[in-house]
């Protein structure tokens, strides 16, 4: 194609032919001048299509150094009437980073008040130290906008050395500036602006900021500036009081001295007024004022706080405050013990239980009998936090609890025990004439991880109820000596499919390969479930010897089977596997032909394979393969792709494409910041 040809392609109307007579640019026809290229090049990142102007971009960032044509692209940025041309030239430009900086200084002598603004915004996402100059410049720029801008960019550099500048134009009071200004100090950190922005509490306007910019600095001595403006008039300045105040505490200020504060310089109404903003609209202050509420450790706060953990947007945040005063007032928990709601019975149950005093030993030990199977449960855990072994006891009754969830808390807070618990005792467990007291302890032997009890385990192998032999097959998987291992192996002919399934998925999870060989012969079990659980634990062995089997398993009566193959067959890669999934792709049934797709995504050369999936009839089929596709190198996958995303109306599928082209180009980006 001739270089008048190109010209009159970018022409038309057609968006393919546009884009075409782009790509030739690539490889302009010889005694073309590289300027006449560029030129060209320049014009069509103005034309309508995202998808021309992001062929351009590629193209000028892989084929042609930049002092080509940076000077024609922050031209772009002056265009008025073309939107489109200017964001491209702007994500260019920030994509070039730091590169691009000495050419957008130099660019920054205009007149043209957007382009500077323009030029300030681009620079301050660079964070280049080498532009510092000519943002204090632009603090004196005659544009208001352009000095707000250098300002906020100023702040996101965290350079200590702009802050002198930046307390300047704090005081000078413009609050189209000074604002941001404040802002800019807190994000930067320098104690050196502390006076400064105490003054400017002065000015109301600027409290907000200021208040924020203190808390973040992280001066403790800055507290007693903050602490009185939580009893402001405006309820905006109160609340970001309260938040500077969070975020000094977070920042490591002394929480005792922190209370003193609030205590000394407001009085008794501190915990009237934290109360009242406990209650906020606004979720970020109701969660300060709680945390403050934690930090004062008045016991007015208790009744509350409890009443606020209802709302479960915050019951983490009183949990928090309650724990605190109960770290250090044990005692003042006591009596909330006594609640008549299960729920706060349950509430103060688990703060009790992280707090974990000796004071509540025999509070625990006395409603450990409740009622509520919950406040049973959390009685166990919080027993077995004190780590008193009186308590080893109280809770073993709860391995026969008439609730699961309560049984599986005494297995969990009889664990914390290890070294204490009786094995001899669990072991006679296993023969015990109640089921529960069989399945638990067989549990509990496997969270102990105790390999003395192997060969009992083993023996309860032929427990004659289910879930006591799933309980077995549990613990040795946990347990994972050869001999725990055999017994599994051993439980793979179990006459149970539920127990053979187990079994299969046990032995996958011990990532032993001797388990192969007897998880390749159970996958011409009868049982579909069996034969599915064993492809997977191959799967998850991630033993090669396993392929030849799965590949046979591919052919399996079940689709089930056949899609818990391919996955496996992913995960195990070779040439085999890879010839054996593309075959699947021609499968009738839309959800093999999905799992195939998913599985070849992780091999190499195959998107020829996958691309014509893209226009599948199923649509998670469509969704499936432009993932799979997403971050390819090939520039004729991106084109198919691309295409897709102008076409397609099916919103999932149009985000997918989209992800997929936006993946694409940042992996290009990055290359070619390497290469430069």
């Amino acid at each position: 194609m001739t270089l008048k040809e190109i010209s009159e392609k970018l022409k038309s109307m057609d968006i393919d032919d546009r884009r075409t007579a782009v790509l030739a640019l690539k490889e302009p026809p010889s005694g073309v001048e590289q300027k006449e290229v560029i030129a060209l090049l320049i014009k069509a990142l103005q034309d309508a299509s995202w998808r021309v102007r992001k062929t351009v971009q590629d193209i000028l960032f892989e084929d042609y150094p930049l002092e080509s044509y940076m000077d024609s692209l922050i031209g772009l940025l002056h265009l008025e009437d073309n939107a489109g041309a200017r964001n491209s030239a702007i994500e260019i430009l920030t994509k070039l980073n730091r590169r691009a900086t000495r050419f957008l200084i130099e660019a920054f002598k205009t007149t043209d008040t957007d382009a500077r603004k323009f030029i300030i915004d681009i620079l301050g996402q660079f964070k280049d130290r080498k532009t510092i100059p000519l943002m204090l410049d632009a603090l004196k720029d005659e544009d208001e906008n352009v000095r707000a801008s250098a300002v906020e960019h100023l702040g996101s550099m965290g350079e200590p050395s702009v802050v002198d500048a930046l307390i300047g134009i704090l005081e000078e009071g413009d609050l189209w500036t000074a604002y941001p200004a404040a802002d800019a100090i807190g994000t930067i950190g320098d104690k050196r602006a502390i006076p400064a922005l105490v003054r400017a509490l002065d000015n109301k306007t600027l409290r907000e900021p200021c208040l924020r910019a203190l808390g973040k600095i992280g001066d403790p001595e800055a507290l007693k500036y903050i602490v009185p403006f939580i009893d402001d008039k405006s309820k905006a300045v109160g609340e970001s009081a309260i938040k500077a105040i969070e975020t000094l505490y977070h920042k490591g200020a002394n929480e005792e001295f922190i209370a003193s504060e609030l205590q000394s310089l407001i009085g008794e109404r501190i915990i009237h007024l934290l109360l009242e903003h406990a209650w906020s609209s606004k979720p970020a202050v109701r969660g300060s004022a709680i945390l403050l509420l934690g930090l004062l450790r008045d016991e007015r706060a208790l009744d509350p706080l409890l009443e606020l953990s209802t709302e479960s947007d915050f019951t983490g945040d009183v949990k928090k405050a309650l724990v605190f005063i109960g770290k250090h007032k044990p005692e003042a928990i006591l009596p909330l013990f006594k609640k008549d709601s299960p729920y706060l019975r349950r509430f103060v149950c688990s703060v009790a239980s992280e707090v974990a005093s000796p004071i509540y030993f025999d509070t625990f030990t006395e409603i450990i009998g409740d009622s509520d199977g919950h406040v049973r449960a959390l009685s166990a855990i919080g027993l077995s936090n004190i780590g008193d072994i009186r308590a080893i006891e109280r809770i073993k009754g709860l391995l026969v609890d008439e609730y699961t969830d309560v049984q599986e808390a005494a297995i969990e807070a009889l664990s914390k025990f290890k070294a204490s618990v009786d094995m001899e005792e669990l072991i006679s467990n296993l023969k015990s004439k109640n089921l529960v007291l069989r399945k638990n302890s067989a549990l509990l032997i496997g969270r102990l991880s105790a390999h003395e009890a192997v060969p009992a385990l083993g023996f309860a192998l032929k427990d004659d109820n289910v879930s006591v032999r799933r309980a077995v097959i549990n613990a040795l998987s946990s347990i994972k000596t050869r001999d725990s291992i055999k017994y599994l192996t051993l439980a793979l002919t179990d006459e149970d499919s539920d127990i053979r399934a187990s079994s299969a998925l046990s032995l996958g999870m011990t990532g032993q390969e001797i388990a192969t060989e007897p998880l390749c012969l159970l996958l011409s079990d009868t049982d579909d479930r069996v034969r599915a659980t064993s492809a997977r634990a191959l799967g998850m062995l991630g033993s090669k010897g396993a392929v030849s089997s799965l590949l046979k398993a591919l052919s399996d009566k079940n689709g089930f089977v056949v899609t818990t193959a391919i996955d496996s067959l992913g995960r195990l890669g070779g040439n085999d596997a890879k010839k054996a999934l593309i075959g699947m792709l021609s499968s009738s049934d839309k959800e093999i032909r999905r799992t195939a797709i998913k599985s070849l995504s992780k091999f190499q050369g195959v998107e020829n394979n996958i691309l014509p999936f893209i226009r599948d009839n199923d649509w998670a089929t469509r969704v499936a393969a432009v993932e799979a596709l997403g971050g390819s190198p090939n520039s004729r996958i991106k084109g198919e792709l691309e295409k897709l995303y102008d076409k397609e109306n099916d919103e999932a599928q149009t985000v997918a494409s989209k992800e997929s082209s936006k993946s694409s180009t940042t992996r290009r980006t990055i290359l070619q910041s390497e290469k430069h």
